[in-house]
């Protein structure tokens, strides 16, 4: 199943805040998380963004905007959304992933025992490698007129499941 992907980046920062995880740490744990369900579960995980191959790695648009505020400080609190409602009230809404969705949990919680002990840096670096999605996207023709061209999930699910069956 898949989800928003401000729904998964509440799910780390619900869960492991008290690591201290800084908005460039979080884009690649987002992206990660992403790729690797799409090499075993065949499906995208994040359903209403694609990432995007921006110079300094895979980044999902909102979480950028959600986060920037802090710079490189960390991630204390999860992204709250407020909407109206049609009698004039607001309503607070933080998406999150159900624990009923155990297939999904399992898998983050997976990628935060993999990837969790690294810094936004060096997941960046990982993210970075040649022929990976992002490097594959940066080399196209469109990043001279499309400054932040997006990744297509096919390319991304074909990588991690190369990955997945090295």
């Amino acid at each position: 199943m898949g989800y928003p992907v401000k729904a998964v980046a509440n799910y780390f920062v619900l869960n492991y805040r008290q690591h201290g995880i800084k908005p460039l740490k979080i884009q690649k744990l987002i992206y990660l998380a992403h790729g690797w369900h799409l090499a075993y579960i065949c499906k995208p995980l994040v359903i209403d963004e694609y990432a995007e191959a921006w110079p300094h790695g895979p980044v999902f648009p909102s979480i950028y905007h959600a986060f920037k505020y802090l710079g490189r400080k960390p991630i204390i609190e999860p992204i709250i959304e407020f909407s109206y409602r049609s009698d004039y009230r607001i309503e607070m809404n933080t998406a999150g992933i159900p624990k009923s969705d155990k297939l999904t949990c399992k898998l983050l919680a997976r990628i935060w025992d993999e990837y969790g002990k690294f810094s936004g840096n060096y997941l960046s670096e990982l993210t970075h490698q040649e022929k990976s999605p992002w490097s594959t996207a940066r080399k196209s023709e469109k990043v001279k007129t499309i400054r932040n061209i997006k990744i297509d999930n096919d390319l991304i699910e074909s990588y991690y499941k190369r990955l997945k069956d090295a």
